[in-house]
């Protein structure tokens, strides 16, 4: 994990104005170490729009603590934090909401009014799960929102702290996300990670088959919230989501069908299978400001993709003498 004194970030003496439309960025991440963290730590890398990038994981800054917090934007200066931060799944949060609400409401609280400070954004970014998925039709971004569980209520109260404790913010809602692996071993890998890791021990599975959602790449958000910053997208809430709708069930048997796993997948209804409850129907919709490059792929084709980058999760290969 980077410290602000290994990245040399430290705020100098004088600093630059800030950026106008299209110039380059400096940006703090928090959460660094998480799913989403770091595929984002890893497209602002290579992004030459990004001048300087300090990527903080839980030991660096405790989200929770708003002191913390101020010291590290304070430090940093950055034009933006991208507040990927988050405690899940919803289960973990029904069982702790005390630590639910810290992590995924006070956290976007302290980072916003940091931000406020210093003419920063803050990016929160947020989940389908804020609405109840009682309807038909995919969620707009202005769409009535309704969690149904600890995790959607305490995301949900993220997007109004984030809201309240600065003029200029982001809220960028994405949902089912599949990604390379975290860098922390205590974060949780994807779903489609998981099945495959499983499918490939030989074990069969169970999986939900009446929660629709829209599968989406780690590096195709990534690159949409570096888009945002960027083109100087006006504050407001974004839905950021490949293409298509998907159950929980299609999306793994698409991933064991690419990797070439034949295992047994059982299709089951949501209420038999977990505690916290899900909203049964929540794909999402939207558009983006002119400028910022909407994802246009299906969740298929991004899918193909990081199953090709990332070759360890195939067993083809491996089978090969």
């Amino acid at each position: 994990m980077l410290s602000f004194e290994q990245t040399g970030a430290r705020a100098p003496a004088m600093l630059p104005a800030k950026p106008r439309w299209g110039e380059l960025m400096r940006i703090l991440l928090l959460g660094a170490e998480g799913l989403l963290g770091t595929t984002v730590w890893a497209t602002a890398e290579a992004d030459p729009r990004v001048t300087e990038l300090v990527a903080a994981g839980r030991a660096d800054v405790d989200v929770t603590s708003r002191d913390a917090v101020r010291r590290a934007v304070l430090d940093v200066r950055p034009d933006a934090v991208i507040n990927t931060a988050a405690l899940m799944p919803a289960d973990l949060c029904d069982e702790t909401p005390e630590a639910a609400y810290a992590i995924n409401a006070l956290g976007p609280r302290w980072v916003s009014q940091a931000c406020a400070g210093i003419d920063a954004v803050p990016v929160y970014v947020s989940t389908d799960f804020v609405f109840d998925g009682a309807g038909s039709q995919p969620y707009p971004p202005d769409g009535y929102p309704r969690p149904v569980q600890t995790y959607g209520i305490t995301k949900l109260a993220g997007e109004h702290e984030t809201r309240l404790g600065s003029e200029r913010y982001l809220v960028t809602r994405s949902a089912c996300l599949f990604g390379p692996p975290p860098r922390s071993p205590r974060a949780r890998r994807c779903f489609v990670d998981r099945v495959a890791e499983k499918a490939s021990a030989g074990g069969d599975l169970k999986v939900v088959d009446n929660v629709i959602t829209s599968p989406t790449y780690t590096r195709d958000l990534a690159t949409t919230i570096l888009d945002l910053l960027y083109h100087k997208a006006p504050s407001g809430t974004y839905h950021a989501v490949n293409q298509g709708v998907a159950s929980w069930y299609e999306l793994c048997r698409t991933a064991l069908d690419r990797l070439g796993l034949p295992a047994q997948v059982t299709p089951i209804q949501e209420q038999n299978y977990t505690t916290a409850p899900r909203p049964l129907h929540t794909p999402l919709t939207g558009t983006l400001p002119d400028g910022v490059r909407r994802i246009r792929r299906p969740w298929q084709a991004a899918l193909d993709d990081y199953l090709v980058q990332y070759p360890a999760l195939r067993t083809d290969e491996r089978d090969v003498a």
